[in-house]
Protein backbone atom coordinates (compact mmCIF):
# COMPACT_ATOMS: atom_id res chain seq x y z
CA UNK A 1 0.00 0.00 0.00
CA UNK A 2 2.82 2.40 0.83
CA UNK A 3 4.45 1.70 -2.53
CA UNK A 4 1.18 2.67 -4.24
CA UNK A 5 1.05 5.96 -2.28
CA UNK A 6 4.65 6.78 -3.15
CA UNK A 7 3.98 6.03 -6.83
CA UNK A 8 0.99 8.40 -6.77
CA UNK A 9 3.08 11.06 -5.05
CA UNK A 10 5.83 10.82 -7.69
CA UNK A 11 3.27 10.96 -10.50
CA UNK A 12 1.64 14.02 -8.93
CA UNK A 13 5.00 15.77 -8.66
CA UNK A 14 5.81 15.00 -12.31
CA UNK A 15 2.48 16.48 -13.43
CA UNK A 16 3.06 19.56 -11.29
CA UNK A 17 6.53 20.11 -12.79
CA UNK A 18 5.35 19.63 -16.37
CA UNK A 19 2.54 22.18 -15.88
CA UNK A 20 4.91 24.75 -14.44
CA UNK A 21 5.82 27.37 -17.03
CA UNK A 22 9.18 28.96 -16.69
CA UNK A 23 9.54 32.54 -17.78
CA UNK A 24 12.21 33.21 -20.34
CA UNK A 25 14.28 36.35 -20.20
CA UNK A 26 13.41 38.74 -22.98
CA UNK A 27 16.57 40.77 -23.41
CA UNK A 28 16.97 43.49 -25.98
CA UNK A 29 19.40 42.77 -28.80
CA UNK A 30 23.02 43.54 -28.02
CA UNK A 31 24.00 47.11 -28.82
CA UNK A 32 27.37 46.02 -30.24
CA UNK A 33 26.05 43.17 -32.33
CA UNK A 34 28.68 40.61 -33.29
CA UNK A 35 31.55 43.08 -33.59
CA UNK A 36 33.23 41.88 -30.38
CA UNK A 37 32.76 38.14 -30.96
CA UNK A 38 35.47 37.28 -33.48
CA UNK A 39 38.80 36.39 -31.96
CA UNK A 40 42.12 37.80 -33.08
CA UNK A 41 42.83 34.65 -35.09
CA UNK A 42 39.64 35.09 -37.09
CA UNK A 43 40.18 38.77 -37.76
CA UNK A 44 41.86 39.80 -40.96
CA UNK A 45 45.26 41.23 -40.09
CA UNK A 46 47.31 42.67 -42.87
CA UNK A 47 50.81 41.33 -43.45
CA UNK A 48 52.52 44.44 -42.08
CA UNK A 49 50.68 44.28 -38.74
CA UNK A 50 51.32 40.53 -38.45
CA UNK A 51 55.03 41.07 -39.12
CA UNK A 52 55.16 43.79 -36.46
CA UNK A 53 53.34 41.48 -34.03
CA UNK A 54 55.90 38.71 -34.57
CA UNK A 55 58.83 41.15 -34.27
CA UNK A 56 57.52 42.43 -30.93
CA UNK A 57 57.14 38.87 -29.65
CA UNK A 58 60.74 38.12 -30.63
CA UNK A 59 61.94 41.31 -28.98
CA UNK A 60 60.26 40.38 -25.69
CA UNK A 61 61.63 36.84 -26.00
CA UNK A 62 65.17 38.26 -26.40
CA UNK A 63 64.67 40.48 -23.35
CA UNK A 64 63.84 37.39 -21.30
CA UNK A 65 66.72 35.29 -22.57
CA UNK A 66 69.48 37.89 -22.12
CA UNK A 67 71.40 37.00 -19.00
CA UNK A 68 72.28 39.89 -16.76
CA UNK A 69 74.52 40.16 -13.75
CA UNK A 70 71.38 40.86 -11.72
CA UNK A 71 68.93 38.03 -12.42
CA UNK A 72 66.26 39.76 -10.34
CA UNK A 73 66.01 42.39 -13.07
CA UNK A 74 64.26 39.81 -15.23
CA UNK A 75 61.63 39.33 -12.53
CA UNK A 76 60.39 42.82 -13.34
CA UNK A 77 60.09 41.85 -16.99
CA UNK A 78 58.30 38.61 -16.10
CA UNK A 79 55.97 40.50 -13.78
CA UNK A 80 55.13 43.02 -16.51
CA UNK A 81 54.47 40.25 -19.04
CA UNK A 82 52.17 38.47 -16.59
CA UNK A 83 50.31 41.67 -15.75
CA UNK A 84 49.77 42.40 -19.44
CA UNK A 85 48.23 38.96 -19.84
CA UNK A 86 50.57 37.75 -22.58
CA UNK A 87 52.65 35.34 -20.50
CA UNK A 88 51.19 32.37 -22.37
CA UNK A 89 53.31 33.37 -25.39
CA UNK A 90 56.50 33.09 -23.34
CA UNK A 91 55.84 30.19 -20.96
CA UNK A 92 59.03 28.33 -21.87
CA UNK A 93 61.26 31.40 -21.46
CA UNK A 94 59.59 32.42 -18.19
CA UNK A 95 60.02 28.93 -16.78
CA UNK A 96 63.69 28.80 -17.76
CA UNK A 97 64.39 32.22 -16.26
CA UNK A 98 62.52 31.38 -13.05
CA UNK A 99 64.54 28.19 -12.64
CA UNK A 100 67.74 30.15 -13.32
CA UNK A 101 66.84 32.70 -10.65
CA UNK A 102 66.00 30.00 -8.12
CA UNK A 103 69.24 28.17 -8.87
CA UNK A 104 71.25 31.39 -8.66
CA UNK A 105 69.67 32.37 -5.36
CA UNK A 106 69.48 29.04 -3.55
CA UNK A 107 72.38 26.97 -4.86
CA UNK A 108 74.97 29.73 -5.01
CA UNK A 109 73.77 31.34 -1.79
CA UNK A 110 73.63 34.62 -3.66
CA UNK A 111 73.03 37.73 -1.64
CA UNK A 112 70.42 40.19 -2.81
CA UNK A 113 72.38 43.35 -3.44
CA UNK A 114 69.48 45.22 -4.93
CA UNK A 115 67.08 47.61 -3.29
CA UNK A 116 64.06 46.67 -1.20
CA UNK A 117 61.89 46.77 -4.29
CA UNK A 118 63.66 43.69 -5.64
CA UNK A 119 63.30 41.84 -2.37
CA UNK A 120 59.65 42.82 -2.05
CA UNK A 121 56.57 40.78 -2.67
CA UNK A 122 56.52 41.66 -6.36
CA UNK A 123 59.62 39.59 -7.01
CA UNK A 124 58.33 36.74 -4.91
CA UNK A 125 54.85 36.89 -6.41
CA UNK A 126 56.19 36.32 -9.92
CA UNK A 127 57.68 33.03 -8.80
CA UNK A 128 54.76 31.95 -6.63
CA UNK A 129 52.32 32.51 -9.49
CA UNK A 130 54.17 29.90 -11.49
CA UNK A 131 54.39 27.58 -8.47
CA UNK A 132 58.14 27.72 -7.96
CA UNK A 133 57.95 29.06 -4.43
CA UNK A 134 55.58 27.69 -1.82
CA UNK A 135 54.52 29.25 1.45
CA UNK A 136 55.91 27.32 4.43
Amino acid sequence: MSSQNSANLVAAQDNKMSKENRHLADFNPNFWGDILLPSLAEMNIDAKAHLQYEELKQQVRRMLVISTDKPYHNLDIIDAIQRLGVAYHFEKEIEEEALHIIYHHHCNNAQIDDDLYTASGRSISSLTRKGYLKNP
